[in-house]
């Protein structure tokens, strides 16, 4: 009888153990370690698809995470915190938006740099964001909208 507790107690320490290693994977996948990145953050109606520690793209690379989302009480407007690489200087007219390259892809926050000589400072707010279009959406959008064709050829109009 006692074998079998102190078994037990040695395999529950085991598990216990596994699960602390999976933890601290976890967390430390989630955190930009010994990256040399400056804040900013993007307005968006909708961050639908996005969360905590989602990566930054730009031109399909990884350049950052997303670090905080929160609601804007007043305005009603999700706030996505984010981190880029100080080695980029992206222009202020920059924009921001929520997806991801293929269907099997988490969402990501994805960078489309501008043209303004000028450059978003550290703590900038971006304001030029766009939401995620679902895949119901865009469905929905293709099947009671006129899938993207001319309003002149629908069927009929002879």
């Amino acid at each position: 009888m006692a074998r079998e507790n102190g078994s037990a107690i040695v395999f529950s320490g085991l598990v216990l153990l596994v699960a602390g290693a999976f933890y601290a994977y976890a967390r430390a996948s989630q955190v930009d370690l010994g990256h040399d990145r400056y804040h900013l953050t993007a307005r968006f109606i909708s961050a639908n698809g996005l969360h905590v520690g989602a990566e930054v793209q730009l031109a399909g690379v990884p350049v950052g995470r997303v670090t905080a989302i929160t609601l804007d009480p007043v305005s009603a407007m999700a706030n996505v915190g984010f981190t880029v690489d100080r080695a980029l200087q992206l222009p202020a007219d920059s924009a921001v938006t929520i997806g991801s390259a293929t269907m099997t892809d988490e969402d990501a926050l994805m960078v489309q740099p501008g043209k303004a000589p000028t450059h978003l400072a550290p703590g900038a707010v971006i304001t030029n964001a766009q939401e995620a279009v679902s895949l119901e959406q865009q469905v929905s959008n293709y099947i009671f909208g006129n899938g993207g064709l001319p309003s002149d050829s629908t069927p009929g109009s002879d």
